[in-house]
């Protein structure tokens, strides 16, 4: 899931961004933020290894950080998702929480 929000932003797929954004994130911040950067580039595969995670203390989910690519490179752009997850392990909900430079 996160990696098909990344992709999505580096094709500038704003429809389908706009389906995965959290209540308290617009999509015009998300433009907002690309656009103060150069071009967004979908990273290679070990760049996805590199996910931080936090568990909810009450085991609802996860916060993930993961650092965009600009150019090829990795930068400081910084994409915030949400994991919510049932009793399972199941994926509820993916959405993006924020879009920030650390």
């Amino acid at each position: 899931m996160l990696k098909n929000i990344v992709i999505d932003l580096a094709n500038n797929d704003f429809e389908s961004i706009k389906e995965r954004l959290g209540k308290d994130i617009q999509l015009d911040d998300i433009k907002e933020e690309l656009s103060y950067w150069d071009s967004l580039t979908i990273p290679p595969e070990r760049a996805f290894e590199n996910v931080e995670f936090y568990e909810y203390e009450d085991g609802s989910g996860f916060a993930l950080e993961f650092e965009l690519w600009i150019d090829d490179e990795e930068s400081d752009l910084t994409l915030a998702c949400e994991a919510i997850i049932d009793k399972n392990n199941n994926v509820l909900s993916f959405t993006i929480e924020n879009l920030h430079t650390l």
